[in-house]
């Protein structure tokens, strides 16, 4: 499991290591700010560059794949976990042939989804999500801050194995709330959506066009 940090919420941090299920030897945090508290026993990997959280996620990844890990989990600081929540997205990858999973979104539902992308909907949550790591998807840091977890998604059922949805147990205590708090965060997510608008001006563009035909048959049935 790798986990990036400024510190901003250690009793959450100190509550999912504990509650995570993994040995402290398996658990990588990168650390973006000086001077973090971290449980003894867990890997600290600094990373005081300017803020790119698929920087991050790639450090993680690629510190796990040295100890030898082949299956590695993404998750905010942020999060709350069982220790059954990890083992089951884990072993969905191993069932499905997924290069990703992640958690469903309602209605909730176990499912792998790969082609076709349009009408495009998201099936990967960015602030949890675990990779085989065996193979060479890995987060696209042009993608700085935001959108980056949709480009995963596209790429992984585009031309990977696919992303799986299983429905665990989680909950994300604090989402966009660092985002929010700063002008800088938010002037680079607008960056991100343009970069990503640009990338996938055709995929966008025919999920508007089925969604607005599917609306219209909605209204002259």
């Amino acid at each position: 499991m790798t986990v990036p940090t400024a510190g901003s919420h250690p009793e959450l941090l100190n509550n999912l290591i504990r509650d995570c299920g993994l040995p402290l030897h398996n658990i990588i945090v990168i650390t973006t700010k000086e001077s973090v508290a971290l449980p003894e026993g867990v890997i600290e990997v600094p990373d005081l560059d300017p803020p790119n959280i698929q920087r991050w996620w790639n450090k993680g990844i690629e510190e796990a794949i040295k100890k030898g890990a082949t299956t590695v989990a993404v998750l905010n600081d942020d999060i709350r976990v069982s220790p059954e929540t990890l083992p089951a997205l884990a072993l969905a990858l191993a069932e499905t042939g997924a290069t990703i999973a992640s958690p469903s979104r309602p209605p909730s539902k176990d499912k792998k989804y790969t082609r076709p992308l349009a009408p495009y909907e998201p099936r990967i949550w960015g602030c949890l999500w675990v990779l085989d790591a065996t193979t060479t998807l890995r987060a696209n840091e042009k993608y700085v801050w935001w959108y980056g977890d949709c480009d995963l998604d596209i790429r992984a059922r585009r031309d990977f194995g696919g992303v799986v949805n299983v429905n665990v147990d989680y909950e994300h205590l604090h989402s966009g709330e660092g985002t929010a708090k700063s002008a800088a965060l938010q002037e680079q997510s607008d960056q991100d959506a343009i970069t990503y608008q640009i990338d996938y001006a055709r995929l966008i563009t025919m999920t508007r066009l089925m969604n607005q035909a599917k609306k219209f048959l909605r209204i002259t049935k």
